[in-house]
């Protein structure tokens, strides 16, 4: 099925809330409670972990009750909406600098991170499960991502180079650097609310979904056999081989994304001594580099499918963090590059594996005979949860355990070493394993076009072979 100019533009436009709140997080949240509110490095990586953590137990339900809900608004619309006000609220009170005891710090940071990540699932997972929904067209999916890796780049430079702008300019205005970076967040938590009202009242919900059989409403009387059921779904889609891969490809790329992203600030600061404008200048070129990538990826997509493109780029941009790591990043030229280089891994992972996941919907089908878009692109979401546990625990002990302080304005040399490895060498190693990963994903092209057929058939009542299937079934 194609999609409408219209649909697809409203698509990417609900992608720049996706980003805003990733990249302000995985960006400012280690930075933002080390050195404006206090936290010692590991407390606050182990409470980034633990919302990360929330976030993949979120992502799990919301998914599964989005696929057994209907409303008058649509089965995925009325989660954005729902979700739009609570995660702007959160996010503005995320980074709120309180007066109070470690203790009373530690509590609020903890419940806000929580819902926080709660209301990041309640309106992501039902967003991707959309993509896969919309269009079962190999190559339309590829197109609908590359709408949504532009609004994913509004979202990074809103989420990841504003706040830099914003701040310094609300200092200079004569806030405080706790109001300063209040204000932002608000300023990103606006962009949020607005991005998913107006996305989610131009998208339709899929006519092919309105006439499936409607299951039980949720309730909590029903909420152990929601759980056994959740459970077996779980169990189900994980026994396929191209989930698999693709969940550990994800999880290994986000863990060096996360990394990456949490490290650069400090780098910038520390180990370049760059000044806040600068830093902006850099914050900006990643995303907007990424884009370069896009036509580059409509081209090969002609000659290559999702797999193969991903399988090259990935691995062009671990060689040249591994390459940078050896020859070092000393000056402006040579970060624009680090950039530019990451940004070609970032533009991978966001227009290509989010598709090759919808891809596994019609595998799952053909398997099981059951749709659950929502239940299956969840796991996406739990990987991005758990890279982004795995990353900012590791950073943050990193951080400590290197020596790092917050309120020294020079840091010990092994803070330094340990700061530059989380920006070059450290993400590399991830991304080659993440290559390895997707490596062994099964489903191309050809492959698709063969299940799509043969889900096809099933849908129209034919008996369909499944031993033949059985190289991606797995």
């Amino acid at each position: 099925m194609k999609l409408s100019l219209k649909i697809k533009t409203a698509y990417g436009v609900i992608a720049i809330a996706d980003q805003c709140l990733y990249f302000l997080y995985g960006t400012f949240f280690l930075f933002f409670t080390t050195t404006v509110v206090g936290l010692d490095p590991g407390i606050a990586g182990a409470i980034a972990a633990l919302g990360a953590i929330w976030d993949a137990l979120s992502a799990a339900v919301i998914g599964f009750i989005s696929d057994h809900t209907y409303s008058r608004f649509g089965k995925r619309r009325s989660f954005i909406l729902c979700a739009s006000i609570p995660v702007a609220i959160a996010t503005t009170l995320l980074f709120t600098a309180i007066e109070a005891d470690m203790t009373v710090k530690i509590i609020y940071y903890v419940c806000m991170t929580l819902i926080f990540w709660t209301g990041f699932a309640s309106f992501f997972v039902p967003f991707l499960a959309w993509g896969a929904e919309l269009t079962e067209d190999y190559n339309e999916r590829t197109r609908l991502r590359s709408f949504a890796y532009v609004g994913n780049t509004l979202g990074m430079a809103i989420g990841a180079v504003l706040p830099t702008i914003f701040v310094d300019h609300l200092l200079q205005m004569g806030r405080t650097q706790a109001q300063a970076w209040t204000g932002t967040a608000a300023m990103v938590a606006g962009c949020v609310f607005l991005s998913l009202i107006i996305g989610t009242f131009i998208i339709k919900e899929p006519s092919n979904l309105e006439d499936k059989e409607k299951g039980e409403p949720f309730s909590i009387k029903g909420s152990w056999i929601m759980f056994q059921n959740l459970v077996k779904s779980f169990k189900e889609i994980f026994q396929l081989k191209a989930l698999r891969y693709a969940v550990y490809g994800s999880v290994l790329y986000l863990a060096a994304n996360t990394i990456f992203v949490a490290d650069r600030l400090y780098f910038y600061t520390y180990n370049m001594g760059l000044d806040a404008w600068s830093i902006t200048v850099l914050m900006a070129i990643e995303p907007f580099a990424g884009m370069l990538f896009v036509p580059i990826l409509i081209i090969t997509g002609k000659k290559l499918d999702k797999r193969s493109q991903y399988l090259l780029g990935m691995s062009l941009c671990a060689l040249s963090m591994l390459v940078l790591r050896l020859v070092g990043t000393t000056n402006f030229l040579e970060a624009a590059f680090m950039l530019v280089a990451f940004g070609l891994g970032a533009i991978c992972y966001w227009q290509l594996m989010p598709a090759m996941i919808y891809d596994v919907c019609e595998v799952d089908e053909l398997a099981s005979g059951k749709q659950r878009q929502g239940t299956i692109v969840s796991l996406q979401a739990m990987a991005e949860s758990i890279s982004e546990a795995i990353g900012l625990l590791l950073l943050g002990n990193m951080l400590q355990w290197a020596g790092f302080d917050g309120n020294a304005a020079v840091q010990q040399p092994t803070a330094l070493l340990w700061v530059e490895n989380a920006f070059t060498l450290i993400p590399g190693i991830f991304m080659f394993l993440s290559v390895y990963a997707i490596y062994k994903y099964p489903i191309t092209r050809k492959s698709f076009n063969r299940v799509l057929t043969a889900v096809e058939k099933k849908r129209a009542g034919e008996e369909v072979d499944l031993a033949s299937f059985k190289d991606v079934l797995g």
